[in-house]
């Protein structure tokens, strides 16, 4: 088994041609009629508060292609895709989620930044109740003052693919991403954030999932207790073909399992560190449930591979 830490491969996305748009078109300030197989313009260079009205008059099932800086916070209520266009920003100008996805809605948000949210509650960069997929996105520099999901909060049905979650802050679990629902992350990259436990990612009752495929979960930090990379209530999370790297906690500096079910399948658990002394668990900390290593390496951890000894058949040392 070859994994290689820290190169997430991507998929390739398929960009249509650009269609010219007729000026004068325009029902709102920076937004304009495209064609049919793309969507309506909506630019924030023209108007840096174009977006949220184009949101509100969009009809269900729409498509917004959105360029430059958009200044939010921004609520998607309808079944909508947002596509970015060159480099576009959704800034949540400090004032609460960066975007909240209703219950019942189906978002699709690609090539986008999100980045600047700070929610007092949780979900500084993403609020989702809905069906959310993620793609080609990087969310990043968000914060949850108060509560879980730096980077995303997830109620719901959130799924990751080829975007990068980093640089996120939460004061509580899920500095990276929180789920409270069905999440999964693909191709993707999940590093450098901080919050209580579950630096990376935190999944926390029975009956909620978390699955990760062709990902790294990499330096990140739970600052208080559990989970560096990954942390596991009550759960299910299932880690296929990633490798999990280079975070710190107390318990768990790469993953601690509380209950429920972990499992690793032709992974890396690697260099990670829990600074609570001898029987912390570097790598893993099973502290219940049942962990399942298939064909995955945990090695390199500090200041032991799997804490309590023998809990985590198939891990020494």
């Amino acid at each position: 088994m070859r994994i290689e830490v820290g190169r997430i491969l991507r998929r390739r996305w398929v960009r249509p041609a650009t269609v010219a748009v007729a000026a004068g078109a325009a029902s709102l300030t920076g937004v304009v009629p495209a064609a049919a197989a793309q969507g309506t313009v909506v630019s924030c260079n023209a108007n840096p508060n174009a977006l949220q009205p184009a949101i509100t008059a969009a009809a269900p099932g729409d498509t917004l292609l959105v360029r430059g800086t958009c200044t939010g916070p921004f609520t998607i209520g309808k079944d909508l895709s947002l596509r970015g266009v060159g480099g576009t920003v959704l800034d949540g100008n400090q004032a609460g989620s960066t975007v909240t996805v209703g219950s019942g809605a189906q978002v699709h948000l690609d090539d986008l930044i999100l980045t600047h949210g700070s929610a007092v509650s949780s979900g500084g960069g993403v609020n989702n109740e809905g069906a959310l997929t993620l793609s080609r996105s990087t969310v990043r520099d968000n914060t949850a003052s108060s509560g879980p999901g730096g980077g995303i909060q997830n109620q719901g049905t959130l799924t990751v693919i080829g975007s990068t979650v980093r640089d996120n802050y939460s004061l509580g679990a899920g500095g990276g991403i929180n789920n409270n629902g069905r999440l999964t992350v693909r191709d993707s990259s999940v590093f450098g954030n901080s919050g209580d436990n579950g630096g990376g990612i935190f999944n926390y009752l029975a009956g909620q999932t978390v699955t990760v495929i062709h990902s790294a979960v990499h330096g990140n930090t739970a600052r208080v207790s559990d989970g560096g990379g990954i942390g596991n209530n009550l759960g299910e999370v299932t880690v296929s073909d990633s490798a999990v790297y280079g975070n710190t906690a107390p318990s768990g500096g790469g993953i601690w399992n509380g209950g429920g079910t972990l499992t690793v399948t032709r992974s890396t658990v690697l260099r990670n560190a829990a600074t609570g002394g001898p029987g912390s668990g570097g790598g893993i900390y099973k502290a219940g449930g049942t962990v399942t290593l298939n064909q995955s390496v945990v090695r390199h951890n500090t200041p032991e591979n799997c804490a309590p000894p023998g809990s985590v058949l198939g891990c020494t040392g």
